[in-house]
């Protein structure tokens, strides 16, 4: 026992006093090869341990700073914009329970790569300025204008997270990246219930009607349109979000339909209060439709085509009638066509005169038309007819039927013109089913009228002695 217990003391004390391995750094490396000043590096180490212990890590530097946790086997150290043209040393530790490791890295800076960022923060939808907005990039701070314009020069090249607040406002977020040597230009749109409208209301025609799909558009201080839109609904109603306060332009106008067309305005506007109500009446044109001449309370229809409303029949006004052998140059006459009578009644319950109304000559044409309408004249009203429809223009305005050899046209204008023939100047009812005359007020050498024939798709004219007669289209005054 003597000899065996020296033994097992010092294999106990071997035990108790096994060597304990310090740790290995095998790598410390830096990213990106880029050694401007102002650039974030990334520095990764790698090490172990023989003994398989956990390991610690713990970064340092002479300048600059560490912008993530220092503690990992990963740092991100951002360089000081300021140091170009000096050397900063990067120091990990690496450390295990009883003993650690360090390693130096060193980064000589040169000149930072700059660039620059400008905008402007405007109202939501709007070119209405923000001003007193704070942007952020990074660590540099600027502040909007009255024109809701900042720049902020100087900042290095690079991803960053832009960022713009004011009080009451909503938050703008928005990843950007700095160019080198230039200026990256950005346009921005923030908005606030407590300093905007809610506006609505309703738009109804001069009778009341609510108007559908009415189109309304804000519009900018400098009179262009704004992004924020509405359109009415089947009762009329419209709302428009987030208005901002002040007196503001509103563009409001509807599409023409084939039965009628709405005249825009401009609508302003003062918007100071959280909610708004306007409601609007808009002006509707029939294109098309009928009207009663209260003289003898025949009913006619018309159209508009271009900028004209015109009666899509003959006038068939008759207060008086005679046989085609009398007439006057001077004097009003009034015919139906082959009627050689003079009793009104039974002018007017012929088929002539259904179909094809009353012949006119020159005197009784310049005044026949209905309060409200005239007689048109050739080179504006007539020829601007002719010029909105384009040739062939005698197509277009022909009745589909009731011309002699199927010389119909397609009456493509709404216009339909018949053949209702003339009276000429010498008593002669003539033409009728084979060309249809219209009175203008345009005299030349004589007074001139516009013909169609069942030959031809075009529209001519002519001029007539004043004792002959012919149709009437009238047309409404502006």
């Amino acid at each position: 026992m003597k000899k065996i217990f020296p033994f097992l003391l010092i294999i106990l004390f071997s035990m108790g006093c096994a060597k304990n391995h310090i740790p290995v750094i095998t790598s410390l490396i830096c990213s990106p090869e880029n050694r401007s000043a102002g650039t974030k590096f990334t520095l990764t180490v790698a090490a172990s341990d023989e003994d398989g212990d956990q390991l610690t890590y713990r970064w340092g530097a002479d300048g600059g700073e560490f912008i993530d946790s220092v503690n990992q086997i990963q740092a991100k150290w951002k360089s000081p914009v300021d140091g170009s043209g000096k050397t900063f040393t990067i120091t990990v530790v690496v450390a295990d329970a009883e003993s650690e490791a360090s390693r130096e890295f060193k980064i000589l800076l040169g000149a930072p790569q700059l660039g620059s960022l400008e905008g402007h923060v405007n109202y939501t939808n709007f070119k209405i300025p923000v001003n007193q907005a704070i942007v952020t990039v990074g660590d540099k701070i600027a502040t909007t204008n009255a024109d809701g314009y900042f720049f902020m020069p100087g900042i290095v090249v690079g991803d960053y997270a832009l960022k713009i607040t004011k009080s009451d406002f909503s938050i703008f977020n928005s990843n950007i990246k700095i160019p080198l040597n230039d200026t990256l230009q950005v346009s921005v749109e923030i908005t606030s219930v407590n300093y905007t409208t809610k506006l609505s209301g309703t738009i109804s025609d001069q009778d009341g009607v609510p108007l559908e799909n009415v189109q309304m558009v804000v519009l900018n201080p400098d009179g262009t349109e704004s992004k924020l839109k509405a359109t009415t609904n089947a009762a009329g109603f419209y709302r428009l979000w987030y208005l901002p306060f002040g007196k503001r332009t509103i563009s409001v106008k509807k599409s023409s339909t084939e039965d009628n067309s709405y005249v825009a305005f401009k609508q302003v506007s003062d918007c100071q209060e959280i909610e708004t109500q306007l409601n609007l009446t808009m002006t509707r044109i029939a294109l098309r439709g009928t009207f009663t001449d209260l003289r003898d309370n025949h009913v006619y229809q018309f159209k508009t085509i271009g900028n004209s409303t015109w009666m899509t029949e003959n006038l068939a006004y008759l207060p008086s009638v005679s046989p085609g052998t009398k007439g006057s140059k001077e004097d009003p006459f009034y015919y139906v066509y082959e009627y050689q009578g003079a009793v009104v009644s039974e002018a007017a319950d012929t088929w002539y005169y259904k179909q094809y109304g009353v012949l006119y000559n020159m005197p009784a044409a310049m005044a026949a038309c209905p309060n409200g309408w005239h007689l048109p004249d050739s080179d504006v009203e007539y020829n601007g007819l002719i010029s909105t429809l384009g040739a062939p223009a005698g197509k277009k305005l022909k009745s589909t039927s009731a011309w002699t050899d199927h010389g119909n046209g397609d009456n493509s204008s709404g216009f339909s013109a018949y053949p209702g023939g003339k009276l000429t100047d010498k008593g002669v009812f003539t033409s009728t089913a084979d060309a249809a005359y219209f009175w203008t007020t345009t005299i030349r050498t004589l007074s001139i009228n516009k013909v169609l024939f069942y030959n031809s798709d075009d529209i001519y004219s002519q001029g007539a002695e004043d004792n002959s007669a012919m149709s009437v289209r009238c047309v409404k005054t502006k």
